[in-house]
């Protein structure tokens, strides 16, 4: 049994259900770098996406190697800094950000007015929205709503507002439509004048995006084949998933004007889409550029606190429809790690790990 205060989570690079806990070895800090313990991991869709997009031209697995062939996933969550070689970061203070699923993590910091930007030349390929970390408050009533939340709502808020500027009406056709951040979508894109909101979600949840009242209709991909064809569609695509492509593709032909690429959460999510789809040609829809297209033509002030007040509202609105699941220590956590992989965590629920 690894030492339960310090240990990383280790997955087989080639084989992402094949997860083991190791002990973790404790280096000495440099000059300029802090080491944060980690408090409260989000562990959701995005999770297992991170996973599989270890090896891809975005290898997420690289941003926190691992030995012998093996990674450590990325997630998101909350950790407090435990030792500090940085005169101007306080030991005890709270961040959010990007984190290995290991104890402690170590990092090169550089203070900013947020927070502070890991600059370890090893992370440099990663857009800086995967390497700044944010001044996080004390615990309170939201705080694992927040958690959980937090890393999808930006691709929820970012993707209602790039649809609210290039598409001025038709139907907008969401896949995978359970995932939180496809209901983030929807409740943003709900009551749009000259849009309608279509999901599609697997039959077993069907009941549970109907019931959140944010979609003009939701229907199953045994439904698709036969599915009303609108003048216009725009795909935005959660799956991940080549048959789930080609069944758009093959019913709505050339009403379909745009095919957006967001997220991977099914088993056998590939980044790149698959050969042999006709136009328009899929793209990826990536968050960190949109974002920062909005702040350059707004203010980052004015984006922030927009953008922080939507974030509110959803995240308060989520404790009627998120049910908090709690695991605690690492083998609790590479548990619901594979649980993520498998694609078996129901919807209605989402995961806050702690590494004790």
């Amino acid at each position: 049994m690894p030492d339960l205060d310090r240990w990383d989570l280790l997955v087989r690079r080639d084989d992402l259900t094949d997860s083991e806990v190791r002990r973790a070895p404790l280096e000495p800090l440099e000059p300029g770098e802090v080491r944060l313990a980690a408090e409260k991991f989000a562990l959701t869709a995005i999770t297992a996406t991170y996973a599989r997009l270890g090896e891809s031209e975005l290898p997420f697995f690289d941003a926190f190697p691992g030995p012998d062939g093996h990674g450590r996933v990325p997630t998101w969550g909350y950790a407090r800094v435990e030792e500090s070689l940085h005169p101007e970061i306080a030991v005890g203070t709270r961040y959010f950000g990007f984190l290995p699923l290991s104890s402690h993590v170590t990092l090169a910091a550089s203070p900013t007015v947020r927070g502070f930007a890991d600059t370890a030349p090893g992370r440099d390929y990663l857009h800086p929205w995967y390497r700044e970390y944010l001044l996080a408050g004390e615990p309170d009533a939201l705080d694992d709503h927040r958690l959980l939340l937090r890393p999808l709502y930006p691709a929820s808020f970012n993707l209602a507002e790039f649809l609210g500027r290039e598409v001025e009406s038709g139907t907008v056709l969401i896949t995978s439509a359970s995932s939180k951040t496809a209901v983030g979508l929807a409740a943003l894109l709900a009551g749009r004048e000259g849009l309608r909101t279509v999901g599609v979600t697997a039959a077993g949840n069907l009941d549970f995006t109907r019931g959140l009242g944010h979609y003009d209709e939701v229907i199953t991909y045994e439904d698709l084949p036969s599915a009303e064809v609108p003048e216009s569609v725009v795909l935005v695509d959660f799956t991940g998933q080549a048959e789930r492509l080609f069944l758009v593709y093959d019913r709505f032909g050339a009403a379909l004007k745009d095919a957006l690429l967001v997220g991977y959460t099914h088993p056998g999510a590939e980044i790149e889409p698959p050969p042999g789809l006709t136009v328009p040609e899929p793209w990826i829809f990536f968050t960190p550029s949109e974002e920062q297209r909005l702040i350059e033509k707004e203010g980052e002030e004015e984006y922030r606190s927009r953008y922080g007040r939507s974030e509110g509202k959803f995240v308060e609105a989520a404790l009627s429809w998120l049910t908090v699941s709690r695991v605690a220590g690492p083998q609790a956590l590479a548990a619901a790690y594979r649980s993520l992989i498998d694609g078996a965590l129901p919807p209605h629920t989402g995961t806050v790990g702690t590494p004790r």
